[in-house]
């Protein structure tokens, strides 16, 4: 039989998941974990979602309204002069000064004194202050709470107003959203309103006021101003009649001559330079050689691109001519004479090419000579007007100065007096605020996904602590790497509509031998028989046992006597719990018992009684138990014991809790396997732990862990890992 070894599995192999497993993170062990505590994460969920709306309910409400106001940087500002009076630049930093003239203290005390805010108490704090000891005692007559309009009050207002009110400019926008916050919807609309329509109001009564201060400081400089523009004017004209400084499209003809001819001649001396150097480079290339195959000149003529063709082609009928016939034959006689020719042809048409480029040179050097003979000419007249020149500009910068503060200072005039008394601000309001409906504190949209996330991590929070202080064994993995053993299989828990009126899971087991309870079994009696460590035959006498009490040891001997039973063996279930009998409680106690047995093994048969549903043996307790004497340690048990081995395929041995008695390592110790039990997610791993120690520490062989009552529904949900996991796959294959 050939042995196939699995290959080496790579990175590039494995799924995602299995990457995520490889890490230490299972997806499949999270989800299976949530699952098995859903309903506490739910509980709690649930528990602090609803704590968190009764918070959020019983707190006081509170409104907001918004209006917006939009800074218009598209206005022209009535007056030219920045340093009197201007409208807002397009930049951020205006914006933002409008922002704090809002939020000023002088435009909150405008609101109240509009309102009357002073004499309501919801912003006067002070019209709600407790009468003093004397006015209580009355000995002092109380002050009427509706004249208290002192200026504590308005303090007291002007405060409250600039709480309850945010203003915000809207992202990098030139608009300003002014929101108030009050207890009453109204009221937060009110104010809201009014703070935006007083700023408007304060922007126009500065600019009324602005206006005329300027309009009357610049009538009294109109007059002086007019007359200096006037005589500067007359200055400029008188000048230049007398030095004959006549002028077209602000220059002198003299001026307009010369930069004529100096555009003219650089011209004239850039075409000179361009066609010497082409001249020059073209006799630099034919004297290094070549035949003049790379002059420049040469390369872009059409004729040479054909002469050049002709000599390629005849180049190459030359080549193959020689080829075959040699130099002598006269075809390629013939083609060296063609060849020649061609090559002749090119080097007269080369130079007839240097020759038009030495004409061209000597025609632009001519055009040059005459062009700076004619700027010569141009420069001496212009140097006589040049002279005079100097002081005509100094004149006409005077007079235009003077006209440029003139004309300025008319189209302020103008505008001032045409704009008087219709001033518009720089900003308007866009959006005014209406009564909100729904309370902006507390946000329930928030306050329900805050209470819903902090739900969310309350849950995760609680079923992390009740997984880290859960010290069940759940799956097999727990039983192999919290106990060390292997895991032996897990015994299905029968709930009450599984069992007929008045059937036993043991009964069961025999009314359904094709149930998964009836599988499991036969699953613990294969890893009984084909379990055996280390090639040691199969064990025939077992020890069931547990860690504390009610973890299922009778139903599980039972049970497990009857599979084997059932299987053809021979089997006898021993009652060695001396104190519960819970074995001999379900059979019909006969004369003599255990006891009696192990003082006489020739009474064995009188002391044991038949299944009636199987053909196995069970050997319950009888009568009274002795106070004194180590009844499992002596010599008469080890006799008794090898009776039954000789008699019986298997003996079972139902035991007593580790924990609690120490009979149970006595029996351990003489039995060949010890099957231990641990009820799922009940038994506590660590009480596991210790009953194990103890038993190995006695010299007992255990042969594997069993989880007794699991619910295999909820495991195949929540058991990621474990055998039962799956069982919705394979459940069709039992019945009930």
């Amino acid at each position: 039989m050939l042995n196939f070894a699995p290959l080496p599995s790579t990175s590039a192999d494995l799924s995602f998941r299995e990457k995520f497993a490889a890490l230490g993170f299972d997806p499949l062990q999270l989800l299976a974990f949530i699952r098995r505590r859903l309903e506490l994460l739910l509980a709690v969920s649930v528990l602090v979602f609803v704590a968190a709306l009764l918070y959020a309910m019983q707190l006081t409400p509170r409104y907001t309204a918004t209006t917006d106001v939009l800074i218009d940087t598209r206005q022209k500002p009535m007056v030219s002069s920045e340093q009197i009076m201007s409208g807002f630049p397009a930049d951020s930093s205006a914006v933002d000064t409008e922002v704090r003239i809002l939020t000023s203290r002088s435009l909150a005390e405008r609101v109240v004194r509009k309102l009357n805010l002073q004499l309501d108490p919801e912003f006067n704090p002070t019209l709600n202050a407790k009468p003093g000891l004397l006015t209580r005692l009355g000995l002092k007559k109380a002050a009427p709470t509706q004249r208290r309009s002192t200026a504590a009050g308005i303090e007291a207002a002007v405060a409250t107003v600039q709480n309850g009110m945010s203003v915000q400019r809207a992202g990098l926008t030139y608009i300003i959203t002014i929101s108030y916050t009050s207890t009453d919807a109204a009221t937060a609309s009110r104010l809201a309103n009014a703070i935006g329509d007083l700023y408007i109001t304060d922007q126009l009564e500065a600019k009324y006021n602005a206006a005329r201060v300027v309009s009357d400081w610049l009538a009294g400089r109109m007059t002086g101003l007019r007359q200096e523009v006037e005589l500067a004017d007359a200055r400029v004209q008188q000048y230049k009649i007398a030095n004959n400084l006549m002028s077209a499209q602000g220059a002198t003809m003299a001026e307009q001559e010369v930069s004529t001819l100096n555009q003219q001649l650089a011209a004239a001396r850039a075409d000179r330079a361009e066609k010497m150097a082409r001249l020059q480079a073209a006799r630099t290339q034919i004297q290094r050689g070549g035949g003049g195959a790379d002059v420049g000149a040469a390369l872009g003529s059409s004729t040479i691109s054909s002469l050049r063709s002709q000599e390629a082609d005849t180049s190459r009928q030359l080549a193959d001519l020689n080829a075959r016939y040699g130099p002598a034959h006269p075809d390629v006689i013939k083609a060296n004479g063609a060849l020649a020719d061609i090559q002749q042809q090119i080097n007269s048409e080369i130079r007839r090419i240097i020759s038009s480029l030495e004409a061209e040179v000597s025609v632009s050097s001519q055009r040059l000579a005459s062009l700076e003979g004619s700027q010569g000419s141009a420069r001496g007249s212009l140097v006589s007007n040049s002279r005079a020149q100097v002081g005509l500009l100094e004149l006409e910068r005077k007079a235009e100065a003077s006209r440029a503060i003139y004309e300025s200072f008319l189209n302020r005039s103008k505008e001032t007096s045409s704009q008087e008394g219709i001033q518009q601000p720089d900003a308007r309001v866009i959006s005014y605020s209406t009564v909100p409906r729904t309370p902006s504190y507390p946000n329930m949209r928030l306050v329900i996904a805050f209470g819903a996330a902090l739900a969310l991590v309350c849950g995760l929070a609680a079923i992390i602590a009740a997984e880290l202080l859960d010290s069940g064994l759940s799956t097999g993995d727990d039983v192999e790497s919290r106990l060390g053993l292997p895991y032996a299989a897990s015994l299905p828990k029968l709930s009450p509509t599984d069992l007929r009126a008045g059937q036993s899971p043991q009964d069961f087991l025999v009314d359904n031998p094709f149930s998964v309870f009836a599988e499991a079994f036969r699953s613990l009696r294969a890893f009984l028989l084909l379990g055996a460590a280390d090639g040691a035959p199969a064990p025939s006498m077992i020890a069931i046992c547990s860690a504390l009490p009610h973890e299922g040891k009778t139903i599980t001997s039972f049970c497990l006597m009857r599979t084997l039973a059932m299987s053809g063996s021979s089997v006898v279930l021993v009652d060695a719990d001396l104190r519960r009998r819970a074995v001999s409680k379900l059979v019909e106690a006969p004369a003599i018992g255990l006891l009696e047995a192990i003082e006489d093994p020739s009474r064995l048969d009188q002391a044991m009684v038949k299944d009636t549903r199987s053909e196995a043996m069970i050997l319950p307790v009888v009568g009274d138990v002795p106070s004194s004497g180590d009844l499992f340690g002596s010599s008469d048990m080890d006799v008794f014991l090898a009776a039954l081995r000789k008699r019986f395929d298997y003996v079972l041995i139902d035991t007593p809790p580790v924990l609690a008695l120490a009979e149970t390592r006595l029996i351990a110790t003489k039995v060949d396997q010890v099957v231990f039990l641990a009820k799922w997610r009940q038994t506590p791993a660590k009480a596991a732990q210790n009953a194990i120690a103890t038993l190995i520490k006695s010299g007992a062989r255990v042969a594997g862990v069993c989880l007794t009552q699991v619910d295999l529904r909820r495991q195949s949900s929540e058991g990621y890992g474990d055998s039962a996991y799956y069982y919705r796959a394979y459940k069709d294959y039992y019945t009930s």
